[in-house]
């Protein structure tokens, strides 16, 4: 049974699926926010280092909450109209995304057991977005 919502969504930039990856986008970018915000503004030796609240001082860092603030709202709204069964493991592309951007723009390594798990993530994303087709038509 379908409820009012899933049977009318919006099309354009209302749409869910849309919202979705703007929401995935919005998490990606405030990694690297986070990341560069923390590490310019690292004071190792400050007595209060260890609860990371001197990264509060970077513009980057505020820049990163915002974002996440966005994807929260995008979040919010795309589940409205989507099963959280669904747009849940679709929203953990961003564990694929992070890794993967922070080798080619970060050059950071990733481990051998590290790129096995990112595959098995994205053998695990194939099985949920296989079915996505059929429960789009179902809604």
């Amino acid at each position: 049974m379908t409820n009012d919502h899933t049977r009318h969504r919006p099309t354009g930039f209302g749409n869910p699926w849309l919202q979705l990856g703007l929401s995935v986008l919005c998490v990606f970018v405030s990694e690297f926010l986070l990341k560069r915000g923390a590490t310019d503004v690292a004071e190792p030796d400050s007595a209060f280092s260890w609860t990371g609240i001197n990264c509060l001082k970077s513009s980057l860092v505020w820049w990163a909450i915002l974002l996440i603030i966005a994807s929260f709202i995008s979040w919010l709204y795309v589940l409205r109209y989507v099963p959280i069964t669904v747009a849940y493991p679709l929203s953990r592309v961003v564990d694929i995304l992070v890794p993967l951007g922070c080798w080619i723009f970060l050059g950071e390594l990733i481990s051998t057991t590290r790129w096995c798990g990112i595959a098995l993530v994205v053998v695990g994303l194939g099985l949920v977005a296989k079915p996505v087709a059929q429960i789009e038509e179902r809604l």
